[in-house]
């Protein structure tokens, strides 16, 4: 009752100012986890607890006072910046201090103005003494009705927009190695292919192929096998660095997109990852297997599709198997005409069999 008394408001009115600053403040520790923020919660505490209390002094202050106005105009906009900017700028505000920073600013204001438009006083107000300014009196209405489900929606909408990137990436990530999936380095492929021929810049793929591969299967198992792609996908990825878009195709078959490559420039780097590949077995010390790898390299030329540079890589690929495995071959001016697609699809179907009489796996203990 003494608090009542000293506020001039009924108690019932209290409770629900209370009421209302207890989910301020549960709000603003929702946003800390959301925005991955490292303040300590009771910094946030207070922070909600101070918006709940300047919302309070406002509200029993005046209901239509200039302090209200500016309350309610302002707390109109971060509710709609929350609504459009948090889930637009979600991704960069985790990189950039700033953007979570305004977001917090927005949610303080928001907040502010949002204790004092539902607030149990400003309905009194409102009943005892309409106020005569009916841009007010409107803005207070629509804060009173969407300003709590805004705030509601920008936390939906970010989250929505986190779970459809989260799967973006997911289907576009093999899941054993990590690296592009087939789909995402064709995708990613044609649109550095057309970027590049477009602007007259050279472009290259390089189709790598790792030897023996069922071999290791057969011999020391699949999970042996899983272990070897990965240990392939993981050398290539750092050698590569940001150089080019680096996917698996499918089995033990990967493949390198190359902007601003020649040919020969893809043939001298795709000689470095043999060699890098050839010097760095995979697995533990007491079981080490050693890898090797065949590339077939192309470059796109004017009118090609990427299926088209794809086609010749995967002959010169197979040049580099009929001539010994553990090497680059160029396509150089092949063709993809029909008899060539027809070339390549043998060619994958060959190296996909067990043909008897291949050389046995290298190994080093």
């Amino acid at each position: 009752m003494t608090v009542a008394a000293a506020l001039g408001m009924p108690l019932a009115a209290v409770f629900g100012y209370a009421a209302l600053i207890a989910a301020v403040v549960f709000k603003f520790l929702a946003f800390r986890r959301l925005l991955a923020l490292t303040a300590p919660p009771a910094v946030f505490i207070a922070v909600a607890l101070a918006a709940g209390t300047a919302g309070l002094v406002v509200a029993i202050g005046s209901h239509d006072g200039t302090a209200a106005r500016v309350i309610v105009g302002t707390g109109l906009g971060g509710c709609l910046l929350l609504v459009i900017g948090l889930p637009t700028l979600d991704r960069r505000a985790a990189a950039k201090p700033a953007f979570r920073l305004a977001a917090v600013a927005a949610l303080t204001i928001a907040c502010v103005s949002l204790i004092h438009a539902l607030g149990p006083m400003s309905a009194v107000a409102l009943q005892a003494a309409p106020s005569p300014a009916v841009a007010y009196d409107f803005s207070l209405a629509v804060l009173q009705t969407l300003g709590l489900p805004s705030l509601f929606l920008a936390l939906i909408l970010t989250l929505q927009n986190r779970m459809i990137a989260d799967l973006k990436t997911a289907i576009a990530r093999d899941e054993l190695t990590g690296v592009l999936s087939r789909g995402a380095l064709i995708e990613k492929g044609e649109r550095i292919l057309a970027f590049c021929l477009s602007r007259d810049c050279p472009a290259s793929f390089l189709l790598l192929d790792l030897d023996y591969f069922k071999q290791i299967n057969d011999h020391y198992g699949h999970a042996c096998g899983d272990m070897a792609l990965a240990h392939f996908a993981e050398t290539v990825s750092g050698f590569l660095g940001d150089r080019g878009a680096f996917g698996r195709i499918g089995g033990e078959e990967f493949g390198i997109v190359l902007p601003n490559h020649t040919e020969e420039q893809a043939a001298a780097l795709a000689e470095a990852i043999c060699r890098l590949v050839r010097e760095t077995p995979a697995g533990r010390t007491h079981q080490r297997v050693r890898l090797t790898v065949s590339i077939g390299i192309a470059a796109a030329e004017p009118g090609d599709s990427f299926m088209d540079v794809m086609i010749r890589a995967d002959m010169a690929l197979y040049v580099s198997k009929a001539d010994g495995r553990d090497r680059c071959s160029r396509a150089r001016h092949r063709h993809a005409d029909a008899s060539a697609r027809a070339l390549a699809a043998a060619a994958a179907q060959l190296r996909q069999a067990d043909i008897s009489g291949q050389e046995r796996m290298r190994q080093s203990a």
